[in-house]
């Protein structure tokens, strides 16, 4: 079961466009010329190790604990620059659930969490009628149908000699129509005001879980 949860979940991670999974052909590899066997990925410590090989910005690792009525499954993301734990995700399969189902829900749950911590964010190049292009393309994980908001910076306030930002406000939601290796093209779904070149677009997660990865 553990190899076909995890199979089907890397297959849906990279079918969202958003992720890009390692294979686990070139994960056996490593592991072949470390010495290393696959139980070893446990010791978070050995993962965090194979993941900065592999120049992998997260590597979940975890368990799976049969339980006479159900499957508990623990899986772990970690950062492999900090370290840090960033999310832990526990999710229980009844053993009448249907697998396809239950392995969805689990990739809404990493996509979530991976576009919370890492939104796409860049810059409006210029408008082309009314499209806006934007310096983000698949090369970045850009798929037809991303969602962006128009970021504005929070007001600033001085007080005691500290100067202080606000929190920022989304001026108008754009989703894109079109993706090329370096760029994107998206049409404009709402705004208080036009979009101008150099503002700049943040991923919003929402539409992204929305998608749940193409199942």
């Amino acid at each position: 079961m553990s190899i076909v949860l995890a199979t089907r979940l890397g297959e849906l991670l990279s079918a969202s466009g958003r992720v890009q999974v390692v294979e686990r052909v070139v994960l056996e590899r490593l592991l072949s010329e470390l010495n290393l066997g696959a139980s070893e990925l446990a010791d978070p410590q050995t993962a965090l190790k194979l993941g900065r090989l592999m120049a992998a910005k997260l590597i979940g690792t975890g368990n799976l604990l049969f339980l006479p009525d159900s499957t508990l499954l623990n899986l772990r993301l970690i950062d492999t620059e900090t370290s840090a734990i960033t999310k832990t995700i526990q999710h229980r399969i009844a053993s009448t659930a249907e697998l396809e189902r239950e392995i969805f829900d689990v990739n809404r749950a990493v996509l979530k969490s991976v576009v919370e911590k890492y939104p796409l964010q860049g810059y409006v190049v210029r408008m082309e009628g009314a499209e806006a292009m934007i310096n983000l393309g698949q090369m970045h994980g850009v798929t037809t149908g991303t969602t962006f908001e128009i970021v504005q910076p929070g007001e600033t306030v001085t007080y005691k000699g500290r100067v202080l930002r606000g929190a920022s406000k989304a001026s108008a939601r754009l989703e894109v129509l079109r993706v090329t290796p370096d760029l994107c093209y998206a049409r404009i779904l709402q705004a208080e005001r036009a979009p101008a070149p150099d503002d700049q677009v943040r991923e919003v997660v929402a539409e992204v879980v929305a998608k749940g990865g193409g199942v």
